[in-house]
Parts: structure tokens; C-alpha cells; sequence
């Protein structure tokens, strides 16, 4: 922001540039009286001379004027430029009035009219140097000295010399007075400008939080009364077959999914909220960025074989020391919405996560797609609040907060969210991150599992599933047989928990598995099966995987996993265990 001599200086310049056509106005009206006292003592040679003067500084003031005007806000810079240009003009007229007063002195009785005349164009310098101080102080005393000393030069003693050098003294000490309630004037004006400047950034920002809220209160709405609505029709649909037998599980879990999506809605635009208004507290520290990945990654795997999708993770091998800068949770956040809109709004084909090894201080994350694609303008909205892309999202809910939410995630990691698109070909969404050379990533911590109560004929059951309901009712049905359970949710996790002590089965209940007919498929599960009997020390280990409608049973048993068709009695579960 400006200072208050800055101000003044700007506001003054600037008066001073409208004041020039009145300055003109003022020479022409004097010129044909000082042409008229000049004639009695000048040449008309030396009368032209004058004239030629005259025209050159007018010429060099226009020639300038366009430089001199400016709507710009003032710098220092600008303010010296300005400041000397229109200083230079202003010395130019002054030393022009000296020369043409000194030039009376010896021209006998007329002398003293035309000396007289320069005093009244001195007067008028000092009206037109009055809105800068400095002008003041510095052209109008050169301005009066001309006439001052022609007029004591040719009579020293006269009254008139008094008369008018009073006259010249009294007309700078008004010039003074002026400049003093200019000064004020144009605080007072900024003051006003700067008021109104305010007053209009208020209101933008009023009528943007009115439309951000009016579009907030729709969305939610909107979509909570759909999800509360299907949630409604879900829970009738079990309800009504409750009198002939327990409700159908995928009524269940499609309410729970409606209930998740509502929470989620809600997360978001909360979190958009506090991030938007600077409320959010980030805890940034080294990252384990590949585990990170692989976690968020897996957590989605279902998701997108539901879909028919491939869904690939690709992590290079990144420097012993260094590591990425941010907060964990907020990472995953982002990564866990980039990954559910690329697997969301893609109908066929892959999606793939990629970790691009460190360059430059930052780490890039990359979510790429086979969808329909953005073209150039949707890609901009696209993360824009509330604003969804029609073309690609219709079918699809959502609050349209998700990817201003990721960028303002980034933007509080010191980070960067980017995107590159090509309609009917794939979308490519990426993470930067802060990447310390430095710094030392941590290693992964399992939690130890909460000790089961000891049985003594017992076994030691390692429980893998990614829903919690069915964990719930197959873990009380581990235990009601006396068996103590470890609980896994992802298959890297279960490898964790094994590697941690001896176990004696493990039971599978993480619902459809992928297609065991593709040999990229069958290599994954293969290899995960291999690391995990690599945990224990006993020849073999009990598997046992429990499979909704029957499919991928002969490719399991020919891998060691003994197939059970879902659901399950009590019986038979004990009796599996116990064949096994």
C-alpha cells in the first residue's frame, strides 16, 4: 500500500496534467501582452527568437503528456519518473520567464510594464506548480526571481518594486495555503476510492459465498434426500422378506453403501469448507508414499473388478534416503478421489496408478484412465465447487467438490494438482509433492491385533475380509467355536499380521474374486499366496476362501485354497477347520 507522501505526490502529478489546457488557455491570453511590452524596447528579431523559445517548450510539453498520464496504481519507480519529467517541463517555463526578464534590464522607462508582465506570468507558475509542494518550493522562487531582479535592476529604489515583489511573496505564501488543502483533498479522494474499492470486493465476496451457499444447500439436498430415498425403498425391499426369511444381503449392503455415500458427501464438503476459509491444521512429515499407495490402491481393487476394469499400480524404485512431504491422511484423501472418479467414470478398460520417481524437489502421483475424457473447457470446471460435467456424469451423484477440495489439499502440502485430458481417449491426474532429499520415510508399523481369549483346543484363524458386517458374523462364529481370529482387510495387510506369529488357517471372505482365468490375475493371486505360507514355518497352511456363487473354485483348489460356497452353517465351517 502506498504512504501518504505517495499519495499526495500521485494525486498532485495527476492534477497537474489536467491543469495543462488551462495553462495553455493562460499563455495565449498573455501572449499578445507580452508581445505588446516587448515591442518597445525588443527587436523583431529578438521578438521571434522568443516566440521559437515558446513554441519548443509547448511542443515538449505535449510531446510528454502522454507518458505523464497514468491510471495505474504507483510505485516508487514510476512516482521519480513522473516526478522529473513534469519537473523538467515546469524548469523550462521558469528559466524561460528568468531569461525573458533579464533581457528588459537597460530597455529604459518600459522595461519596468514588461517587467511587470513576467511578475503576472511568475503569478501564474506559482498557481500551476501549487499542487506539488515540491514545485512549489523549487519553480515558483526561479519563476519570481526574473522579475524581481529586472524590476531592482532598473530601479532599485522604487515603490512599485516593492509593491510587486510584495505582490509575488504574497501569491507564493497563497500557493502554500493551496498546496496545504490540495494535500488533504486528495487524502480525503483516496480515502474515498479506497472505500469504494472495498465496499465492491465486499459485496463480490457476499454474492459469491450467497452462490456458493444457495448451490452447497442444493447439492445436499439433492443428493441427501436421493440416498435417503433409496435407502428408504432398500430397507422396505428387506423388510418385506423378513416374514418368509432372513433379508437378502445385497439389500443390506446396498443400503450401507447409500449410507457411506451420504457420509462421504458430507466429509467433503465439510472439509472444503474448513479448507476454503483457512481453518484446516495439516500435520506434514515424511511420507511412506509407497505403502500409502498400495494401501489406497487395494482398497479400490474390488471396486474395479466389479466394473471389469484392470487396475494396475506401478512404483519404481525410489532413492534409499528422501522422502515426500505432506500429511498422510490428506494424501490419501486426494489419491482415494482421483482413483474413485477415474474407476467411477470409466466404462471400460484400465486404470492405472503410477509413482514417478523424485526430479526436482517434488514427487509426482499419477492416475490415468481409459474413459471418455475432458475436453479443454469441462477439464477447467472441472474444478470449479459444485460444478459437475454433464456430458460425463450423468447417472453418477456427487456434491462436484471433490477436485477443488484434492487442489485446495495440495495447494495447503505446498503441492500441486494438474491434469491433462483428451476427449474419447483418457483423463491423467496428478499429485506433485514436496519431495526432501534429506529426509528418512517411515517404515510401516502394523498395529498388534487386541489378544483373543485362549482356548485350548482352539486354532489361530487368520480372518480376511473387506466388509465389515461379514467380519463381524464370521469372527463371532470363529470365536463361538473357539477359535481365536486375526481380522485382515486387505490382502497386503494379512500378510503383515501372518508374518507376525504362527497361525493355523486362514479364511478367505473378501467376496467375488477376480477372473482366474486371465493369467496376469492368477500370477497376482499366486504370488500372494506364496507370501503368505512364506510367513510360517509349517509345511502346509490351512486356506480356505468362501465364494458367493461358486465361480473361480477349480482355479483356487488347483492352488492349494480349499473353495467353500457361501453362506456357511456353523457345522460346516467347523468341519472345514477341522478336515483342515
Amino acid at each position: 500500500m502506498p504512504t501518504q507522501e505517495q499519495i499526495a505526490l500521485d494525486y498532485g502529478l495527476k492534477a497537474q496534467v489536467r491543469l495543462l489546457p488551462y495553462a495553455l488557455g493562460f499563455f495565449a491570453i498573455g501572449l499578445p501582452v507580452y508581445i505588446w511590452g516587448a515591442s518597445y524596447f525588443m527587436s523583431p528579431l529578438q521578438i521571434a527568437l522568443n516566440m521559437v523559445l515558446f513554441v519548443c517548450i509547448w511542443t515538449a510539453f505535449f510531446f510528454l503528456k502522454p507518458s505523464l498520464k497514468t491510471d495505474a496504481v504507483p510505485t516508487r519507480r514510476s512516482l521519480d519518473v513522473r516526478l522529473r519529467r513534469q519537473w523538467l517541463c515546469g524548469a523550462l517555463w521558469a528559466l524561460s520567464l528568468l531569461v525573458a526578464s533579464l533581457s528588459s534590464v537597460g530597455g529604459g522607462p518600459a522595461a519596468q510594464v514588461f517587467a511587470t508582465i513576467c511578475a503576472g506570468a511568475a503569478v501564474g507558475i506559482i498557481f500551476f506548480s501549487a499542487p506539488v509542494l515540491l514545485f512549489l518550493l523549487t519553480l515558483a522562487p526561479l519563476a519570481m526571481a526574473g522579475p524581481i531582479l529586472a524590476l531592482n535592476l532598473t530601479q532599485p529604489d522604487g515603490t512599485w518594486t516593492n509593491l510587486v515583489t510584495g505582490g509575488l511573496a504574497m501569491a507564493l505564501a497563497l500557493g502554500l495555503i493551496m498546496n496545504r488543502h490540495l494535500r488533504e483533498h486528495y487524502q480525503l479522494a483516496f480515502a474515498q476510492v479506497r472505500t469504494l474499492q472495498e465496499r465492491e470486493a465486499a459485496l463480490t465476496a457476499r454474492d459469491n459465498l450467497t452462490r456458493d451457499q444457495m448451490a452447497l444447500m442444493q447439492t445436499l439436498s439433492r443428493e441427501i434426500a436421493t440416498g435417503l430415498r433409496s435407502v428408504e425403498q432398500t430397507l422396505d425391499q428387506g423388510l418385506s422378506h423378513l416374514s418368509r426369511a432372513p433379508a437378502p444381503r445385497h439389500y443390506v449392503e446396498s443400503a450401507r453403501s447409500e449410507i457411506d455415500h451420504l457420509l462421504g458427501l458430507i466429509t467433503t464438503t465439510l472439509d472444503e469448507g474448513e479448507a476454503r476459509s483457512g481453518q484446516m491444521v495439516l500435520d506434514l512429515r515424511p511420507l511412506d508414499i509407497e505403502s500409502l499407495m498400495r494401501d489406497v490402491t487395494s482398497g479400490f481393487q474390488d471396486m474395479a473388478t466389479a466394473k471389469g476394469l484392470d487396475l494396475t499400480l506401478s512404483l519404481p524404485p525410489l532413492p534409499e534416503t528422501g522422502a515426500a512431504i505432506g500429511d498422510a491422511s490428506r494424501v490419501e484423501q486426494i489419491l482415494s478421489h482421483l482413483l474413485a472418479n477415474a474407476i467411477q467414470y470409466t466404462p471400460k478398460g484400465k486404470v492405472e496408478v503410477r509413482l514417478l520417481p523424485p526430479d526436482e524437489g517434488v514427487l509426482r502421483l499419477k492416475v490415468m484412465d481409459s474413459g471418455p475424457g475432458l475436453e479443454p473447457e469441462e477439464l477447467h470446471r472441472a474444478f470449479l465447487p459444485h460444478e459437475r460435467i454433464a456430458r460425463t456424469s450423468a447417472g453418477y451423484s456427487g456434491a462436484g467438490l471433490g477436485l477443488n477440495l484434492s487442489r485446495r489439499l495440495a495447494e495447503l502440502m505446498h503441492g500441486e494438482i494438474g491434469a491433462q485430458s483428451t476427449p474419447d481417449v483418457g483423463s491423467k491426474f496428478w499429485l506433485d509433492l514436496p519431495y526432501d532429499p534429506d529426509a528418512i520415510a517411515p517404515r510401516p508399523v502394523a498395529k498388534p491385533e487386541a489378544p483373543a481369549q485362549e482356548s485350548v483346543s482352539g486354532l489361530k484363524v487368520m480372518l480376511v475380509s473387506n466388509d465389515s458386517l461379514r467380519s463381524v458374523e464370521l469372527r463371532d462364529t470363529l470365536e463361538g467355536l473357539g477359535h481365536r481370529c486375526l481380522t485382515a482387510t486387505t490382502r497386503p495387510r494379512a500378510v503383515s499380521l501372518a508374518a507376525k506369529g504362527d497361525i493355523d488357517a486362514v479364511l478367505i471372505a473378501t467376496g467375488a474374486f477376480e477372473d482366474l482365468d486371465n493369467a496376469a490375475n492368477r500370477q497376482k493371486v499366486a504370488e500372494w499366496l506364496e507370501r503368505l505360507r512364506a510367513t510360517q514355518a509349517r509345511e502346509a497352511l490351512t486356506i480356505l476362501a468362501l465364494l458367493p456363487d461358486g465361480q473361480q473354485a477349480e482355479p483356487l483348489s488347483e492352488m492349494g485354497v480349499r473353495p467353500l460356497l457361501m453362506p456357511q452353517s456353523e457345522d460346516a465351517l467347523r468341519r472345514a477347520l477341522t478336515v483342515g
